[in-house]
């Protein structure tokens, strides 16, 4: 009984360890991340924008990349829109200067704005998968409005054109 018990405790432990998973409609969560010049991006300082969050790891930086030239190609002279590309940098060899992966990663530039999270904080706050990119819509007001895990297809790049398109031409009605 005592050994069922000890088990029942250490899994409702493990469970509130990794938290509630987002759902759309919640507060996005916090960040504060620098790109590979070290200038500072805090998304408390973006709200009133429609901000696309685009989460992977080396692994799969193709897969990101595309994501990013596609949504680019559609809103990069768009004021109200903020895209991002979040590196998941935990999976780089620690023996790597951090200097020498800033040097190679500006030299290949990414679509986007590239953000590094050497601690994987960012990704565990919004329970990324690392097989395939993360992508997030963050509405104006700061809430989770879509998220996609997927390679990139011009059908799922469809549904998260017609996302963005409903967000930036939202005025902040419901929550959004």
């Amino acid at each position: 009984m005592v050994r069922i018990l000890s088990i029942l405790v250490m899994g409702l432990l493990c469970i509130s360890a990794f938290g509630e998973e987002l759902k759309i409609g919640m507060d996005a969560p916090d960040f504060a991340l620098q790109d590979v010049t070290d200038k500072n991006y805090k998304s408390k300082e973006m709200k009133g924008n429609v901000i696309v969050l685009i989460m992977g790891n080396r692994k799969i930086r193709k897969e990101d990349d595309k994501w990013a030239i596609a949504i680019q190609k559609h809103y990069s002279k768009n004021e109200m829109m903020k895209v991002f590309i979040i590196a998941d940098m935990r999976s780089v060899p620690r023996f790597i200067p951090r200097g020498f992966i800033k040097w190679r990663l500006k030299k290949d530039k990414p679509p986007a704005t590239l953000l590094l999270d050497w601690k994987g904080k960012t990704h565990d706050v919004y329970k990324t998968q690392p097989k395939k990119p993360n992508i997030f819509i963050i509405s104006k007001l700061g809430k989770i409005a879509y998220r996609i895990d997927a390679n990139y297809s011009d059908k799922a790049y469809n549904k998260l054109k017609s996302e963005i398109e409903r967000l930036l031409n939202t005025r902040g009605q419901r929550g959004e």
